[in-house]
């Protein structure tokens, strides 16, 4: 197990308390951008199938299956925690023939239990960051991809701005002198640099079509739900090194810095990065090499 996958096993529930409604509105304009590619790809015969990498507590293949009744989703992750919130989450959610169209699998990104071009559409939001190697997960996604089938990710990009209450909030720590441990180094890929390094792994897996566009992800934190947030969750491995007395020290001292910013301050607008690409059909290539 990673220290990255044991961290989400320790901390779903707090995910999908804290994080997961951060992240959400992002995560549905990537199915927006997925609407047209599920409308072209409808067969009567057959459910399209959807791979969702990376699920986390599981709102993106839940949004989906609520959006098209028709597919079949295969939801993978890497935490048996996220899998068991998300299981539940969809299960309070969803009529009981949507939720039994998800199908909850555990497993690393790099080597998926799925049949090699079986899947019409690969989703992914928030993940591709998290992973050792991005490239070959990537390809590991064209080879389950079926030829004419979609990848769609929204992943963050490089180049955030320093954000005022987090700075804030670790000028608390330093006022009061704590010290933070050592932590085991999480082994990942990091932020997409630029539009064009995303597109230039997406092409060298083997994908063509790629599109990649620049947003922002556009978060308004209300004061006090940010410091529960840093207390409860982001800043929750700090914390429990401290006795009582000095984590409350701290978030005492948090509060009055934070007291001092402007309710804007506390709006979070890091960059991110939509991309989408079809594997190849060959249709094309077959035409070429008929003339």
């Amino acid at each position: 197990m990673t220290a990255i996958t044991e961290r989400y096993d320790q901390n779903a529930t707090l995910y999908e308390r804290w994080w997961a409604p951060v992240l959400a509105p992002a995560a549905s304009r990537l199915l927006d951008r997925c609407e047209p590619r599920v409308a072209g790809l409808r067969q009567p015969a057959r459910s399209l199938r959807v791979l969702d990498l990376g699920t986390g507590t599981g709102a993106l293949a839940i949004e989906a299956a609520q959006r098209w009744p028709m597919i079949a989703v295969t939801a993978v992750d890497a935490s048996a925690g996220m899998l068991d919130v998300a299981c539940r989450r969809a299960g309070g959610s969803l009529p009981a023939a949507q939720a039994s169209a998800i199908d909850w699998v555990l497993a690393e990104a790099d080597s998926l239990p799925v049949s090699t071009a079986s899947v019409d559409l690969v989703i992914s939001s928030f993940v591709l960051q998290l992973v050792a190697d991005r490239e070959q997960v990537l390809r590991e996604l064209h080879r389950v991809t079926r030829p004419g089938g979609q990848l769609a990710y929204v992943t963050w990009m490089a180049g955030r701005d320093g954000f005022t209450p987090a700075m804030e909030f670790d000028e608390a720590v330093y006022d009061l002198a704590i010290e933070e441990a050592e932590y085991e180094e999480e082994i990942r890929a990091g932020d997409v640099r630029s539009l064009r390094s995303a597109a230039d792994e997406l092409r060298r897996a083997g994908f063509r079509g790629v599109r990649t566009e620049r947003e922002r992800l556009d978060h308004l934190w209300d004061r006090d739900d940010y410091l529960a947030y840093k207390v409860g969750y982001d800043e929750i491995g700090l914390l429990d090194q401290l006795d009582d007395a000095m984590a409350e020290a701290l978030e005492s001292r948090a509060r009055e810095r934070l007291a001092d910013l402007a309710a804007e301050a506390f709006r979070w607008r890091p960059p991110i990065v939509y991309a989408t690409a079809t594997r190849d059909s060959g249709a094309g290539r077959h035409a070429r090499q008929a003339r």
